[in-house]
């Protein structure tokens, strides 16, 4: 997707290329600092997310990095957008939409969010939060989750100015040694 702003500081996004048979078609995200695109990821960009998650404490190399994109970019459950400034990759999100025993519509999950510290506080975890809403309300999904931990206390603010509440707890037990 390419995000271009407006005079009035809102942002149009057009489609760049689709790693899927049909592309989605988002629109009218509202952006308000800095000049950046949001777009679908690429196998190209593994290097960069694959810094970006590290830096998130999850490390990975880029390598790593390229096969996981490879398998969810077969998915079509998932969708992963990144934030780009100058030809340089500086956040990325993905999704997924699933079915859930608790509801009869589909439901979708926020399951990687990461914007540089570098970049932190310009609007570029906003957007990419805007493209994931917009990408899964298109796929009829009617309430989001995401989980992060207790100890990213900025990240909970982020989330809860942008309407996420608190409601419940997120348990995690370790099958195989060394998957993560």
């Amino acid at each position: 997707m390419r995000v271009s702003r407006s005079h009035r500081r809102n942002a149009t996004v057009e489609p760049l290329s689709a790693p899927r048979s049909q592309p989605r078609k988002l629109s009218g995200l509202p952006l308000r600092k800095n000049n950046f695109r949001i777009r679908n990821a690429k196998l190209t960009d593994a290097a960069e997310l694959a810094a970006l998650m590290s830096e998130l404490g999850y490390e990975t190399t880029t390598a790593e990095m390229r096969q996981r994109l490879k398998m969810i970019s077969r998915d079509r459950r998932y969708s992963t957008f990144v934030a780009e400034i100058g030809g340089v990759v500086w956040g990325i999100i993905g999704t997924l939409t699933h079915a859930s025993p608790e509801h009869n519509d589909p439901s979708g999950k926020i399951i990687a969010l990461v914007v540089s510290t570098k970049k932190r506080r310009s609007g570029v975890g906003r957007a990419l939060i805007a493209a994931a809403e917009k990408d899964l309300a298109q796929r009829r999904v009617a309430r989001v989750t995401l989980t992060t931990r207790f100890t990213r206390k900025e990240a909970h603010r982020f989330y809860e100015a942008l309407g996420y509440e608190r409601n419940g707890w997120r348990f995690v037990k370790q099958l195989l040694a060394g998957n993560s």
